[in-house]
């Protein structure tokens, strides 16, 4: 297909693109601290160049990477910074609207912080009451399977993990030169069994930001979970794109 950066094209060039290709793709990440052995803006890395293969994949138009997001958990960590869901909501709203005004009919936020769920779900609906564009918002679908076969380690949280063997592996597979394995760690979170049921900053499960064994991850298991979600997300976004 193709990936064009709008952010590298001339105006009316990057008018066309959008038009033609009737998709952009917005990579979402964060700044916060990932443990010894990954840099703070691992989550830049992973939702950028996630959503470059999704743009390959499909023939989209890629957005530059809004690198700031909503890091609750980890405030307070050493590197991390933070934005207020409210900010961010207005940020993907206002680039939403834009996108509408430009007639593009199809918006993916790729996202790559599980902090940045709420504010995209809450921009997406109000796009979604506004007439458009059809917004989705990705966090890694599709990978849950995959994950399961290749885990050596145990997981701390259904739904959650944070510098640990996956998130490891799947920066050895996208950004192997932001890695330094020499330093990665074990670290089993403290979990409290009221977990889910109260704000817990993550201070209270782990000194490091490692929720798991970081020291397991490998190149290959991050290509088996980065293959499984672009799969899911190319369908998704094809199809939408033949419904227009």
């Amino acid at each position: 297909m193709g990936c064009w950066e709008m952010e590298a094209l001339p105006a009316q060039e990057a008018q066309a693109k959008l038009k033609e290709t009737a998709i952009a793709i917005l990579p979402l990440g964060a700044v916060e601290t990932h443990g010894p052995h990954l840099p703070v803006g691992t989550d830049n890395y992973i939702a950028a160049r996630v959503a470059r293969k999704v743009a390959e994949r499909v023939g989209a138009v890629l957005l530059p990477v809004l690198p700031y997001g909503q890091v609750w958990s980890l405030y307070g960590f050493p590197g991390t910074l933070s934005v207020p869901d409210s900010a961010l909501v207005a940020m993907l709203t206002g680039i939403g609207r834009s996108l509408r005004d430009l007639g593009v009919p199809i918006f993916a936020i790729v996202n790559a912080h599980l902090g940045n769920q709420a504010a995209m779900k809450e921009a997406a609906r109000v796009l979604e009451a506004e007439g458009g564009p059809v917004t989705f918002t990705f966090s890694h679908p599709g990978m849950g399977p995959v994950a399961d076969q290749i885990r050596e380690s145990p997981r701390f949280h259904p739904g959650l993990f944070h510098a640990c063997e996956l998130e490891t592996s799947m920066m050895l597979y996208l950004a192997p030169e932001h890695v330094a394995m020499e330093r990665a760690v074990r670290e089993e979170p403290r979990v409290p069994p009221d977990f889910d049921y109260r704000p817990v900053r993550w201070s209270e499960l782990s000194q490091t930001g490692v929720m798991g064994d970081a020291t397991l991850a490998t190149a290959e298991k991050g290509e088996r979970l980065i293959e499984a979600t672009l799969e899911r997300m190319a369908l998704i976004l094809s199809a939408a794109r033949r419904s227009l």
